[in-house]
């Protein structure tokens, strides 16, 4: 393989990623579908872009909820207590943690969201994000089908067929760099009503901008 093969290759591994099953628990979990069901009218349709952002349903169906009520101080440790086992798993260089960024993120049936990177590259922000992680959970029994966060190379060629899907199982963890590209993959439901929805959280640890 010739050097030129060798970089091509770099661009059609599959990135690096690391999962925590069990990472909140039970009790954790109900409080947050609790949360999640008395806040239901609070949730808004989830935008794209960087900075203020906008709908474009051709690209991202789903609906966001910014506000964690009084599970925000407890959410927001439990995702630092893992910030430095993520670093070392995923072999990423350390760094200084300036902040996070969370929101909950209801799916419900056809909802979706196609290839994108978390990373930031607007001008004028001080901070990036550096670190994504994605935190799973649902009502049992669970309703829904799909919904996988499909990882995929960083080359966007329809000849590149790799790619992992992960399955949004119940109180699962999984974290990846915020540079890595990746889709969630349609949501198939009969039902309507919104507590059966596959719900996540979104958490981004930023880094100071170089």
């Amino acid at each position: 393989m010739t050097n030129k093969e060798k970089s091509a290759a770099v661009f059609d591994k599959l990135p690096p990623y690391y999962i925590k099953e069990n990472f909140f628990g039970s009790v954790l979990v109900n409080q947050l579908l609790e949360h999640v069901l008395e806040n239901q009218t609070l949730f808004e349709s989830s935008t794209v872009g960087s900075n203020v952002g906008r709908i474009d349903q051709d690209v991202r169906v789903s609906s966001i909820l910014r506000d964690f009520g009084a599970l925000k101080k407890e959410i927001k440790e439990r995702f630092k207590s893992v910030f430095s086992e993520a670093l070392e798993q995923l072999r990423m260089p350390n760094f200084e943690l300036y902040g996070t960024e969370r929101e909950i993120v209801a799916h419900a049936n056809g909802a979706f969201y196609n290839r994108h990177i978390d990373t930031f590259t607007g001008a004028g922000e001080f901070s990036v994000r550096a670190l994504t992680a994605v935190y799973y959970f649902h009502a049992q029994p669970k309703k829904f089908q799909g919904g996988e966060i499909r990882l995929l190379p960083l080359r966007n060629s329809e000849d590149v067929g790799t790619y992992l899907d992960i399955e949004p199982k119940n109180d699962r963890l999984l974290l990846f760099p915020s540079w890595v590209p990746h889709q969630v993959m349609p949501v198939i439901s009969e039902s309507v009503d919104f507590k059966d929805s596959r719900f996540a959280i979104n958490c981004w640890y930023h880094k100071l901008r170089t």
